[in-house]
């Protein structure tokens, strides 16, 4: 049975669009992005280490269900490039792995000035083919600024929506360290569920911290929060586990 998390993370990738040429790898970045290039640094190997806060209100997975308050270890480690599947183009992919779940492998073009979305696979028997896109969907790119946003993205019938703009551009602290981020917020709907995405992504780091919420007639079923609690290079030393505790001619769109 897929998770609240896959199901939903599916929906994303059945929506999503590009906002930017593929063959090309899209355009050129704001002039004033030197500062965020490179974007995401890897070699394969490369690893990030979160610490996870999922939670779940009483009766949302089944009627008189309890609520679910957990806290556990999400690793991310960068493989290299390798295809998804026979016939697909080869992309960056992460591994992602979580104790009792499947491994996911996630797909995605890492370029110096903006880094897009291409796909995902759950690492099981059942699964034969990864969820693809035909055309990348914008994930980041260097250099923007509080205020703009992404294109609306939408499915034909209008059930599925997302709505990406920058927040901000702030310093957080989070256990890995402090980390000069831009804060991305997605809202959007998937049929009856409201959404709500915020994350901080580092320039030369990633992603540092997250958040997730899901709503259902103003009622929450779901919230997860994940921080980075180390990054680590690759080295012939296995990593050591976290304790838990209990560009490229992208158009922008001004709020401005």
């Amino acid at each position: 049975m897929r998770t609240i998390p896959q199901i939903l993370s599916c929906a994303w990738l059945a929506l999503a669009v590009c906002a930017c040429d593929s063959k090309s790898g899209g355009g050129t970045a704001p002039d004033d992005a030197s500062a965020d290039v490179p974007l995401l640094p890897v070699s394969p190997g490369d690893s990030w280490i979160y610490q996870v806060r999922l939670e779940i209100p009483a009766g949302v997975t089944s009627a008189g269900a309890a609520e679910v308050g957990t806290s556990y270890q999400r690793t991310r480690t960068y493989l290299g490039k390798i295809s998804a599947a026979e016939n697909l183009p080869v992309a960056d992919c992460f591994e992602v792995r979580v104790p009792g779940s499947p491994p996911e492998r996630e797909f995605v073009e890492i370029h110096p000035d903006c880094i897009l979305i291409r796909g995902s696979q759950i690492l099981r028997p059942e699964t034969s083919r990864p969820m693809w896109l035909e055309r990348p969907a914008l994930f980041v790119i260097a250099g923007m600024k509080a205020g703009e946003t992404m294109p609306e993205l939408k499915t034909a019938d209008g059930n599925i929506t997302r709505q990406t703009k920058v927040i901000a551009r702030e310093s957080i602290t989070v256990p890995a360290g402090t980390f000069r981020c831009i804060r991305l917020l997605t809202t959007g709907r998937d049929g009856e569920l409201e959404l709500h995405r915020t994350i901080w992504f580092a320039p030369g780091t990633g992603i540092v911290r997250e958040e997730k919420t899901r709503y259902r007639r103003d009622q929450l079923v779901f919230r997860e929060t994940q921080e980075l609690a180390a990054r680590k290079a690759f080295a012939s030393v296995r990593p050591t586990a976290v304790e838990i505790p209990p560009m490229r001619e992208m158009k922008f769109q001004s709020s401005r």
